[in-house]
């Protein structure tokens, strides 16, 4: 059976080379870095703490409590509304005139 590799292989060679770029841009001077880093700081804050008027009016942890809420005030609702006893069905057997008791039992 095939080990699979954690990472794939095109992956660990991209991330060889990121560092390879990283290294030799610090090694000459170091100021080209400064705005990418820059702009990865800033993008990833935004998608950390995204402004107000971006969100979706709260995250899932809270759409899942304000759920959990309503379902147990419906549940509490069902508890306290006693039901009714039912009423015995209008319907009632009638006796049929058919002397089945002589006939033999039919097969199929």
């Amino acid at each position: 059976m095939r080990k699979r590799n954690r990472m794939p292989t095109w992956f660990v060679a991209f991330l060889v080379l990121v560092a390879i770029g990283i290294a030799s841009s610090i090694l000459n001077g170091g100021q080209t870095l400064i705005v990418p880093v820059v702009l990865i700081a800033i993008i990833w804050l935004l998608y950390k703490f995204p402004p107000a008027r971006w969100s979706r009016g709260g995250s899932a942890r809270s759409d899942y409590q304000r759920a959990a809420a309503q379902s147990k005030k419906r549940q509490q609702t069902k508890e306290t509304a006693a039901k009714p006893r039912r009423s015995s069905s209008p319907f009632r057997v009638i006796e049929g005139n058919k002397g089945r008791d002589d006939e033999p039992p039919t097969y199929h």
